[in-house]
């Protein structure tokens, strides 16, 4: 399987930014540059992706695990088996002639979307509808391809310069869709524009909060199927320049899974304590987070797993929130000590 990556927050995109293009000495007073974001509604559900390949045929996946109907994940792959070969054939192939061309020459087509609807999440508005799939990114990966990691280079950075696999450009794929068999496109729904000014990014924060609160008012993906409710954000995604590997992401309120003291954030928070810290990082939403994943590893909500349970939301927030610690001063052990004294009492409540 290839798992989809991480959508980091914005002032994490920012440092991206800064670092790639002042990367050398020679370019550390390199203006930064204006670059224009496509946003897409985030849905709230579950990381879901078909994978096609020439000689193995096709596979499902969540964000963690290869799916079957026997090891399912919210009923995906038992809706999606019988249906994905005939989605490739006749809605896919025919969409794109980057696909036609790299899937011919051996390469792995992967169709990421967002598995929602029913009752895979709560509190929003697409709750209740029938479960659909909505796709939101294409990806091609040529595993015949070598990739050596350069030294002092982050290879999750830099994933789509190595040249391996690439994000196909959206215009080869909005069109991919079928609604009979309630598989939809992200660009069938409301998009959003903003350009961003790197050197001063404080000048695009207004605007990504105004468009994420509008979008927490109303879902627009909610509105479209007749149903009022909140949404979960905004993703956010260069492709001019980037190709599609520059994205950030600008939760509500509501969905925010760290209590920051205001949406998109432009610069790291710095906290005075550990404790000051875990109230920060280890939210309610956070913790939700970690029940989603027990139940995608078929794990029961009950106290045999709570250690596996903690596990996940310690490497989450030291992988999510890694810049605000260092900020911060805290360290990685400080926090596994601490996300305990929190998370289990919290556990133990949602046992049923």
């Amino acid at each position: 399987m290839i798992s989809y990556p991480e959508t980091e927050q914005f002032r994490q995109a920012i440092n991206k930014i800064t670092r790639n293009t002042r990367r050398r000495e020679e370019d550390r007073d390199k203006v930064l540059p204006v670059l224009k974001f496509i946003g897409t509604v985030k849905l709230h559900g579950s990381n879901a992706a078909i994978g096609y390949h020439k000689d193995s045929g096709h596979w499902l996946q969540s964000r963690n695990n290869v799916l079957t109907p026997q090891k399912d994940n919210a009923g995906f792959a038992t809706y999606m088996e019988p249906l994905a070969d005939q989605l490739f054939n006749d809605y896919v192939l025919p969409a794109s002639a980057t696909i036609r061309e790299k899937y011919e020459q051996g390469q792995k087509i992967i169709i990421y979307g967002e598995w929602c609807g029913g009752n895979i999440q709560k509190n929003v508005a697409i709750v209740g509808l029938p479960k659909m799939f909505v796709i939101f990114k294409i990806k091609i990966r040529d595993e015949t391809i070598v990739v050596t990691e350069k030294e002092g280079e982050d290879e999750t950075e830099n994933e789509e310069l190595l040249k391996n696999s690439i994000w196909l450009d959206p215009k080869e794929w909005t069109s991919i869709k079928w609604h009979d068999k309630l598989i939809y496109n992200i660009f069938d729904f409301p998009i959003y524009e903003i350009e961003i000014d790197f050197e001063s990014p404080k000048l695009s924060q207004n605007k990504l909060i105004e468009i994420t609160q509008e979008v927490e008012r109303q879902c627009p993906v909610g509105k479209y199927f007749n149903q009022t409710g909140i949404g979960e954000g905004i993703v956010w995604t260069e492709w001019a320049q980037t190709h599609g590997s520059l994205t950030f992401k600008v939760k509500g309120e509501e969905h925010s899974v760290s209590k920051v003291k205001t949406l998109a954030p432009v610069d790291t928070e710095k906290l005075e304590s550990i404790k000051e810290f875990i109230e920060y990082a280890c939210t309610e939403n956070r913790m939700c987070q970690g029940l989603d994943y027990l139940r995608e590893q078929q794990l029961t909500i009950e106290m045999k797993n709570v250690g596996t349970f903690i596990k996940w939301l310690v490497n989450d927030i030291i992988k999510e929130e890694k810049d605000t610690m260092n900020a911060s001063n805290i360290d990685e052990k400080d926090v596994s000590r601490a996300v305990p004294n929190k998370a289990k009492p919290w556990f133990q409540q949602q046992l049923i």
